[in-house]
């Protein structure tokens, strides 16, 4: 095989890619193989991804996209992607929206990557529980307040193959986004904290080809519900 990472400055090493159709199958694939990893949407910029095997969930069988609606929590699967954990499904939504709708819901949380706003936490922090293929193969099933459950959260890949993720959501809620323009390097390093407090959810970005120190503007836009 010769994948690519998203950004194409990086390729895979992995002599095989495996695609299972069930949880058993998956069981058995991880337990066999010396290393392997799981392959989500392949945002990652650096080789964390990579191993001698690589798996992908994407051809698993249909009955693994279940979705439960209990106590205020959604269980996805974990390969699924950012547009669809964020979609409100019967008056419910995440509490953090992440700009990068293409990427995986298991490899955010496992990187825990991916919030902004200074009073949100990120995907990771929605975790309320997960199932996971352990490298002897076996499926385990954690929650949060469980030994060792934060570890298994932001795992980076390392403790085995994510299968479901429970998420904690809250009800549904408007979004409307306020954009900034012309505001300078300066003016964004001497405010910085003003800046990013400034919202429920902020973020900047350069105009242009703008580095820090140069004379041009950056962008700063805020969201809220």
């Amino acid at each position: 095989m010769r994948e690519r990472n998203w950004a194409g400055n990086v390729v895979y090493g992995a002599r095989r890619l495996h695609n299972p159709a069930s949880i058993e199958a998956l069981q058995e694939l991880v337990a066999a193989a010396p290393r392997i990893r799981a392959l989500g949407s392949r945002h990652s910029f650096n080789t964390i991804a990579d191993s001698s095997e690589l798996v992908s969930l994407r051809s698993s069988r249909a009955s693994w996209l279940s979705i439960a609606r209990r106590h205020g929590v959604l269980r996805r699967r974990a390969d699924l992607r950012g547009a669809r954990a964020a979609t409100p499904r019967r008056g419910l939504a995440l509490a953090n929206l992440g700009s990068l709708p293409h990427i995986s819901v298991g490899g955010s949380v496992a990187t825990a990557t991916h919030g902004s706003g200074d009073r949100n936490g990120n995907l990771a922090t929605a975790v309320a529980g997960l199932e996971l293929v352990t490298s002897s193969g076996e499926l385990i099933a954690r929650r949060r307040g469980d030994r060792d459950f934060n570890g298994l959260v932001v795992g980076l890949g390392a403790l085995g193959v994510l299968t479901r993720i429970t998420l904690d959501v809250e009800p549904a809620y408007e979004v409307s986004q306020s954009v900034y323009e012309g505001l300078s390097w300066q003016s964004l390093d001497t405010h910085f904290d003003e800046i990013t407090a400034a919202g429920y959810s902020v973020s900047c970005s350069p105009a242009g080809a703008i580095r820090p120190g140069s004379s041009g503007s950056s962008g700063a836009w805020t969201t809220s519900p």
